[in-house]
C-alpha cells in the first residue's frame, strides 16, 4: 500500500485538498448544533413593505407575527462570529439583512461556519431571499416570495401569494400554499400538498408530488415519477418524465381532453366516464365527459396511470 509520500506533487495537493475539505463538513456538522446568539434588531415595518436576506451559507427562518415590527436574530458559531460580517438595516423598501465571509473564497470554502437567521415580520410581507447553501423555511406569511438557495431545501407552510423558488441541490415543500407558483430544483423533489393556484414544477432528478385545487399545472422531470391529486374545475395539465411513472387522480366529473404518451410503459385509464377517440401501442386520445381543457402526459420509461378519486 502506498503512503502519501509515494505519490507525485501534484497528486499530493489533490489529497491534501480533498482531506481538508472532508474535515471541514465534518467541523460544520459537529459546530452546526452549538451556535449562540451573534446579532439582534428590532425595527419598525409596514404591512406590504419587504425583507431582503442575502446570506452566504446560512439557513434562514422567517414567520410572522401581529406586530408592524421586523425582529431579526442571527445565530452563529464561533468561526462565524469571528470571520463574518452582519448588518440589519432599514431601506426605502423594507428590511435587508446580510451575512456575509470576509477574506478570499478558498479560505473561506467549507471552513467550519454555522449561521441561522430568524426573522419575524408582519403577516402581509414580501420576502426576498436569498442563501449559498442553506435551507429557507417560511410559515404564516401572505406577500410575493423570491427564495433562492444554491444547495438547501425550501419549505413554505400557510403561505399567500405569488411565489418563485429555486434549488440547485435541495427539496422544495409547500403545505397550504394558495397562489400562482414556479418551483425548481436541480436534484431534489417537489411537493405540493394542499395548494391553490396554477404551478410549475420541474426537476432534473427527483420525484413531483402535487395535490392542488383549481390550478393550470406543468410539472417536469428528467428521472423521477409524476404523482398529481387534483380537484376543481380543470384549467390544463401538463405532465413529462424521462424515466418514471405519471399518476393522475382526478374528480370523476372532470371535463377534459386527453392525451397520453408512453414509449417503453402502459397505459391504464380508469376514468369513469372517458371516450377513446384513438387507442395505439403507447398512445391513447381521448375525451373525459365530452371534453375540455387539455390533459397531456407523456413518459419516455414508465406507465401513465389514471385514477378517479
Amino acid at each position: 500500500m502506498k503512503s502519501a509520500y509515494d505519490y507525485p506533487a501534484s497528486q499530493k495537493l489533490l489529497l491534501i485538498i480533498f482531506l481538508f475539505f472532508l474535515g471541514s463538513l465534518f467541523s460544520t456538522n459537529i459546530l452546526a448544533d452549538n451556535l449562540k446568539l451573534i446579532k439582534e434588531k428590532s425595527l419598525n415595518a409596514k404591512s406590504g413593505e419587504s425583507l431582503f436576506v442575502d446570506a452566504s451559507g446560512a439557513d434562514i427562518k422567517v414567520d410572522s407575527w401581529n406586530k408592524e415590527e421586523v425582529y431579526v436574530k442571527i445565530f452563529g458559531n464561533r468561526k462565524a462570529g469571528d470571520k463574518m460580517k452582519f448588518t440589519i438595516e432599514r431601506t426605502s423598501e423594507g428590511i435587508e439583512v446580510t451575512a456575509k465571509k470576509e477574506g478570499t473564497w478558498f479560505f473561506n470554502w467549507g471552513s467550519g461556519y454555522s449561521v441561522r437567521i430568524e426573522v419575524m415580520v408582519p403577516a402581509n410581507f414580501n420576502s426576498y431571499v436569498e442563501t449559498s447553501g442553506g435551507d429557507i423555511s417560511i410559515r404564516n406569511v401572505k406577500g410575493k416570495f423570491k427564495l433562492d438557495t444554491s444547495g438547501g431545501d425550501v419549505n413554505l407552510h400557510n403561505t399567500i401569494g405569488e411565489l418563485k423558488v429555486h434549488t440547485s441541490g435541495g427539496d422544495i415543500t409547500l403545505l397550504n400554499h394558495s397562489g400562482n407558483s414556479n418551483v425548481s430544483t436541480s436534484g431534489g423533489d417537489i411537493k405540493a400538498n394542499e395548494t391553490t393556484g396554477d404551478i410549475t414544477a420541474s426537476t432534473s432528478g427527483g420525484d413531483i408530488n402535487i395535490e392542488i385545487n383549481n390550478g393550470k399545472i406543468s410539472a417536469k422531470t428528467s428521472g423521477g415519477d409524476i404523482d398529481i391529486s387534483y380537484s376543481g374545475d380543470n384549467k390544463g395539465l401538463y405532465a413529462s418524465t424521462s424515466g418514471g411513472d405519471i399518476k393522475l387522480f382526478l374528480p370523476p366529473i372532470l371535463k377534459a381532453t386527453v392525451d397520453f404518451e408512453t414509449s417503453g410503459g402502459s397505459i391504464e385509464c380508469n376514468f369513469s366516464n372517458y371516450k377513446a377517440n384513438k387507442v395505439t401501442r403507447g398512445r391513447l386520445k381521448g375525451e373525459f365527459n365530452g371534453g375540455g381543457e387539455s390533459i397531456l402526459c407523456k413518459t419516455t420509461g414508465g406507465d401513465v396511470i389514471v385514477n378517479s378519486l
